[in-house]
């Protein structure tokens, strides 16, 4: 009987409660795992680990890994050690994270590999992260905390989510999700898609190229697209010259879809009303950036997705794709190098 062996590697993005030992699955997630069948093999290797390994990661046959591109983060796996798994045994790599780029290997796109993503399983945090910008900015949080720390009891001009307009760059699941929460407030919500369709919560649905068009009546504009070579610098200086002088950016999908200096330019001027930006072109964002001194900005660690819940949904998505794999049958969420997603 064939053995399936499985390795762990690489600490998920955000994830809360990592082990002294540098791995991650709690004894829920492996009962869980090893539940799928008894022909499996469940191994954790930390990141440590794999990078004391001179040569290849023998024998592995699917991979459950955080990592794998030339920036990495804490004790994800760097492009060096992913690449150790690549072996003649390895057939299946199951990403912990939605977006890929160094992930893809000449393996991964002979289709000698398979690569899964993992959709879905920061939608609910960032979706809150984004209504909680809206709010911060509308209700001028920063403002009432200076207040309190300089002893200052005074009055500050506020505004209403009720009635404004929001713009999702991107209506797939934290889009869709943003929208709904968005329609809870009574907002009106107008969105980016490539297809035209209907989508719940969406009162507007328009092709990217008319963005332009459409970014002018927005007070918020949402960027929540995968980062590819239809979406990179989509956010140039034309759609930050068509934007409304007090609308606010929220920058949730790449730093690279938005034309950096445009958008600094933009800031400093006071031509938009400012931004909260979870995602930056250089990450970390560099010490001397002018991002981090500008008043109107929230600068973000990319941790907008930060939740406890991150590792029970990984799980939940990587169990029901071994189901599959160990079965025959098609894997879910495989990742298209060509698209981007």
């Amino acid at each position: 009987m064939r053995v399936v062996k499985i390795v762990v590697s690489g600490i998920p993005r955000g994830y809360q409660m990592p082990r002294e030992d540098g791995n991650w699955l709690l004894e829920k997630h492996s009962r869980q795992i090893m539940s799928v069948s008894p022909d499996v093999e469940l191994v954790e290797m930390p990141q440590g680990e794999v990078h004391s390994v001179g040569g290849k990661v023998e024998g592995v046959e699917v991979l459950l890994a955080e990592g794998g591109n030339t920036v990495h983060y804490g004790e994800e796996l760097d492009r060096g050690d992913y690449l150790k798994f690549f072996t003649p045994s390895l057939r299946w790599v199951q990403l912990c994270s939605t977006g890929f780029s160094d992930n893809i290997t000449p393996e991964i796109v002979s289709g000698d590999v398979a690569l899964t993503n993992a959709p879905g399983i920061h939608t609910i945090p960032i979706a809150e992260s984004v209504v909680a910008a809206m709010l911060d900015h509308a209700k001028k949080l920063k403002q009432r905390r200076i207040d309190q720390g300089d002893h200052v009891w005074g009055n500050v001009k506020l505004c209403e989510l009720y009635g404004s307009t929001v713009l999702l760059l991107g209506l797939g699941n934290i889009g869709r999700r943003v929208a709904r929460l968005c329609k809870s407030f009574e907002m009106r919500v107008i969105g980016t898609k490539r297809s035209m369709e209907e989508v719940e919560n969406v009162d507007l649905v328009f092709p990217p190229d008319e963005l332009k068009r459409y970014i002018r009546e927005a007070d918020y504009v949402v960027i929540a697209a995968p980062l590819t070579p239809r979406t990179e610098n989509m956010m140039g200086p034309e759609e930050f010259e068509a934007m409304k002088d007090s609308a606010y950016l929220i920058n949730v999908g790449r730093g690279r879809i938005v034309d950096e200096a445009a958008m600094v330019e933009a800031l400093g001027a006071g031509s938009i009303g400012g931004a909260y930006l979870d995602c930056h072109v250089e990450e970390p964002l560099p010490s001397d950036h002018p991002l981090w001194d500008m008043e109107n900005v929230l600068v973000i660690p990319h941790d907008s997705h930060s939740s406890p819940f991150i590792g029970d949904r990984i799980v939940e998505i990587f169990c029901e794709n071994l189901r599959r794999y160990l079965e025959g049958d098609p894997l879910r969420h495989v990742c298209d190098p060509a698209r981007g997603y």
